[in-house]
């Protein structure tokens, strides 16, 4: 399956609409308790997720998924500046799991479970250490949230928030497992013994500007340095909003004679709040080597729900144009619609495409419905296909 665009489960083609791709911090889990005992739990919150999928593709069929799952998470309070948590995933197909779309289920599209958090944390002053299994979300390694059971992790993470308005990361990643992992239900290995070493700064010390700079080191790897820096910046004036953003990324590839890939991307954002649209573009072009998403969906600015800028090959270019709209101002509160349509083209000119409807409903703050359609037509890979996933998210 290719690398998909992080979907936050409420809407990803949103936030592209919107142009506000921020930098992206790992988790430190901060959610309200459901259940809080001072003796030793603090907090036991999750969901409970219900998921359709139907792929319709050309010359192949349809294939159907119908599952239920979801997530639950339990914090212990600290003792002496150091806590542990654990967070147990599960998807279990109801009926029919026939595959070819996103992962719902493990490699053998079958139904599975997984312990895919269990860390200790230490808090002292402005330093957090997180050990363990967890979910992270950094530029190239990020939970992917796009089906049943999301990425996550086996990492050393540090955290320091020590200079103001700056938050410095320091992670060794060695496993993964989840939707975007070789054998979703199972931690494996990446990179082999060398793994991931990753270091970030993110600066937002001028109100409305956020930048980030991240640093990837894989010894040995096909890809085996990748540094990444963005900056974003928000307004609003009179009732109108706007956004702007610029990212570049250099990814090397270790190979003799391969030449490193420097990816350049822009996007742009209006949008008028007495109306509730948003409108918006987005451009990326991979220079002198393919773009790679690295572990998870990646953070170029015109990845659609499918498609990346990775699809478009060397010296390949990207094109998003999205809308969002916020129904809240015609009384419809809790209820958004958003649309994308991507078009990628190769060196050689060949184009693919991708357009992507999203409909999303929050009944109250615990109960929500997100439905995604997704039409493909990538003639640079020989792709063709409809997707559709309909996700019930109740937590708690």
């Amino acid at each position: 399956m290719k690398k998909i665009a992080t979907l936050s489960i409420i809407t990803a083609t949103a936030l592209m609409a919107s142009g506000n791709i921020t930098p992206i911090e790992p988790k430190v889990e901060t959610v309200a308790p459901a259940v809080q005992d001072d003796a030793f739990i603090k907090t036991v919150n999750g969901y409970i997720r219900g998921g359709y999928q139907n792929s319709d593709i050309t010359g192949d069929g349809k294939y159907t998924d119908i599952a239920l799952g979801g997530k639950l998470h339990i914090d212990t309070n600290a003792w002496n500046g150091i806590s542990a948590g654990a967070s147990f995933y599960t998807t279990n197909a109801l009926e029919k799991h026939e595959g070819n779309g996103v992962p719902f289920f493990d490699a053998n599209n079958d139904s599975y479970s997984i312990l895919g958090e269990a860390y200790l944390q230490g808090q002292w002053g402005n330093t957090t250490l997180k050990i363990g299994r967890q979910e992270i979300d950094t530029p190239f390694a990020d939970t992917d949230d796009i089906g049943m059971i999301p990425n996550t992790f086996e990492a050393g993470l540090l955290i320091n928030k020590d200079i103001a308005d700056t938050t410095i990361v320091l992670a060794q990643v060695q496993k993964m497992a989840g939707v975007d992992a070789d054998k979703p239900s199972k931690f494996t290995k990446i990179n082999g013994n060398n793994h991931v070493q990753v270091l970030g700064v993110t600066y937002e010390g001028i109100e409305g500007l956020a930048l980030s700079g991240w640093y990837y080191n894989l010894k040995e790897y096909a890809v085996d340095k990748i540094g990444y820096i963005d900056a974003n910046y928000e307004g609003s004036i009179n009732g109108f909003t706007y956004g702007l953003g610029g990212q570049y990324a250099s990814q090397n590839y270790s190979a003799d004679g391969a030449q490193k890939a420097s990816i350049y991307g822009a996007n742009v954002s209006a949008g008028m709040e007495s109306v509730g649209l948003t409108i918006g573009v987005a451009y990326n072009k991979s220079a002198d080597n393919s773009a790679t998403n690295g572990f998870g969906g990646g953070p170029f600015f015109t990845s659609a729900e499918h498609l990346t800028l990775a699809e478009a090959g060397i010296n390949g270019e990207a094109l998003m144009l999205t809308a969002e709209w916020d129904a809240s101002v015609v009384g419809a509160n809790g209820l958004t619609l958003s649309a994308g349509k991507l078009t990628l083209e190769d060196a050689n000119g060949v184009e693919g495409d991708e357009l992507d409807i999203v409909a999303s409903y929050a009944f109250n703050d615990d109960l929500s419905i997100d439905a995604i359609y997704s039409d493909i037509d990538d003639k640079i890979n020989g792709d063709k296909f409809k997707n559709t996933r309909v996700f019930v998210n109740y937590t708690f």
